[in-house]
């Protein structure tokens, strides 16, 4: 039963992120997958810093630096200093990022509305809190 389970999670995990990742693609948006998701998170997280993403992603400083950097070039992110720590800084959507990212939220929710026909609105609460309760799960909470 284990086994079913996680191959079910698994599939549907990369199914939906080759789903966006289409989605994405077929708008002719220039961002790749975590380009989408840095953005996201940005756009979505007060007062957001590089080591608040690598902490919530899971991915390393390095790794966050270099996404970050390749989001500034396209003229999509924008940093200044964070107030209270000289170390960090505070990143925020550009006025191009915010419009592309508009574009990205309505092809991942045409993904998820994909996703979620024939199901009903019962479905999916319990969907999320059977999901809620594996991640804390595997989280240690």
């Amino acid at each position: 039963m284990s086994t079913d389970i996680r191959n079910t999670i698994w599939h549907l995990a990369f199914q939906l992120k080759v789903s966006a990742k289409h989605a994405i693609r077929d708008r002719g948006l220039p961002l790749n997958g975590m380009h989408a998701r840095m953005l996201s998170l940005i756009q979505h997280q007060e007062r957001c810093t590089a080591n608040q993403l690598a902490t919530t992603t899971g991915r390393d400083k390095a790794q966050i630096t270099r996404l970050l950097k390749e989001l500034e070039d396209m003229g999509l992110l924008t940093r200044r200093p964070h107030p209270s720590d000289k170390r960090s800084q505070l990143l925020t959507l550009s006025t191009d990022g915010q419009a592309l990212m508009a574009t990205v939220e309505k092809a991942e929710h045409a993904v998820e509305a994909q996703m979620l026909k024939g199901l009903s609105q019962d479905e999916v609460a319990s969907f999320l809190k059977l999901t809620e309760k594996m991640l804390n799960n595997l989280q240690g909470s």
